[in-house]
């Protein structure tokens, strides 16, 4: 009982530290009005409350990161058989499940070279060109021109105004 409550108090102290230092009052000062034995170690007490505070926020945010994964899952594994079916409208809600799983991992700032990239349209047209580049798939909007073979010289036309 004694060991609970003296972890209690410190905690407490700790907080009150922590407060003041927020509100701009010196390490000196703090040591003083809360009975530590150094201004080092009311800066150590500080930093140890900031680092403990920052690891429980990280974890909540985990944690709260994983729940709405979760969610997504739940959601795609409920409408998966109707897009398997080809349904519109789940199609439709996939494409926004994806959209947003992507959103919430990041991965939609993200370009295949991993360098920033804002632009979904951007990201899929680039994944579009390595598939084609793996797969060597012709462009049809491009490649046609490519292909297509160049006749050079006149045209000659008959007496009704077409080609000859």
């Amino acid at each position: 009982m004694a060991d609970q409550q003296r972890k209690l108090e410190i905690s407490e102290r700790r907080y009150q530290a922590l407060q003041m230092r927020i509100a701009g009052v010196s390490a000196v000062v703090i040591a003083q009005r809360l009975g530590y034995s150094s201004p080092q170690l009311v800066s150590k007490d500080i930093t140890n409350a900031l680092k403990k505070a920052a690891k429980q926020e990280a974890m909540a945010a985990e944690e709260l990161l994983n729940l709405e994964i979760n969610r997504l899952d739940r959601m795609m594994a409920a409408v998966w058989p109707k897009v398997i079916k080809g349904e519109v409208n789940a199609v439709e809600a996939a494409l926004k499940i994806v959209n947003k799983r992507a959103s919430l991992l990041g991965l939609d700032l993200i370009n295949r070279n991993g360098a920033a990239d804002t632009d979904m349209a951007s990201l899929l047209g680039n994944m579009l060109l390595q598939l084609q580049e793996r797969h060597r798939v012709p462009d049809p909007d491009t490649d046609l021109f490519v292909q297509a073979d160049v006749i050079q010289g006149e045209i000659e036309y008959d007496d009704a105004g077409g080609e000859a």
